[in-house]
């Protein structure tokens, strides 16, 4: 499978903004799960669905750019590889 420089760097890109929502998300849940009667808890709670909003949203571009990698290389490759099979 080939993929363009570009195309690469924008998954790469989405893959650490994940990445980091991941990491901020586990961090809102670990103070709502130590301490149930803190008085910013329900920020916490917002902060949290954003952060798995956001997980959500660049798991779908990466999931996006990855389809349009396949569907490239296929129409690309495509008649080699039904000549083999």
């Amino acid at each position: 499978m080939v993929i363009d420089r570009e195309t690469f760097t924008e998954m790469a890109v989405h893959l650490k903004l994940a990445s980091d929502s991941i990491l901020k998300t586990a961090r809102h849940l670990a103070v709502i799960s130590e301490e149930a009667d803190r008085p910013d808890l329900e920020e916490h709670w917002l902060e949290a669905l954003d952060g798995l909003t956001s997980i959500n949203a660049e798991m779908t571009v990466m999931e996006k750019l990855l389809r349009a990698v396949m569907e490239a290389n296929q129409a690309e490759n495509g008649p080699q590889e039904n000549q083999a099979q």
